[in-house]
C-alpha cells in the first residue's frame, strides 16, 4: 500500500485469451483503474535438492512496463522477480520514476540472498 489515499498494489493470476498472466493492477482513489502490468520475466529455477519452481510452465509472459502518476511522485511496477533485472528500474528511472513498486512473494530458498540486497540496488 502506498501514501495515497486508496491506491494499492498486489499481483493477482489474471486469463486473458486463454493465457494467464501474472498481473499488477492499480487502482485510484475513486476506483478506477490506473493501470496493469504484467509481469515480464518469469521465474524458472531447480535448486536439486531443494526447489523447483517454473512459472513459464503455466504462465505468460508480459511485454509492457507501466507507470503512473501520483501527487507525490512517478512509479514504476515491476512484480517480484523483475526486480533482478536492473535495465527494468533504469529505465524506469529515465522515465522518470521517482519510486519503484515491486509486489513479490521470494521463496525461502533463494529469497533471503536476494530480497534485501536487491531492494536496496533498486
Amino acid at each position: 500500500m502506498i501514501g495515497w489515499s486508496g491506491a494499492a498494489e498486489c499481483s493477482v493470476p489474471e486469463e486473458d485469451g486463454g493465457k494467464f498472466y501474472n498481473a499488477c493492477t492499480v487502482f485510484a482513489p475513486n476506483g478506477s483503474m490506473l493501470m496493469k502490468y504484467r509481469k515480464i520475466h518469469l521465474f524458472d529455477i531447480d535448486v536439486p535438492g531443494k526447489i523447483c519452481f517454473q512459472e513459464s510452465k503455466t504462465l505468460s509472459p508480459g511485454s509492457t512496463m507501466c507507470t503512473f502518476d501520483t501527487p507525490y511522485c512517478k512509479i514504476g511496477i515491476g512484480i517480484c522477480y523483475d526486480m533482478r533485472f536492473a535495465e527494468l528500474a533504469q529505465i524506469y528511472t529515465k522515465r522518470g520514476c521517482q519510486l519503484l513498486v515491486y509486489p513479490g512473494a521470494f521463496n525461502m530458498t533463494t529469497g533471503p540472498a536476494h530480497w534485501e540486497l536487491l531492494q536496496r540496488a533498486r
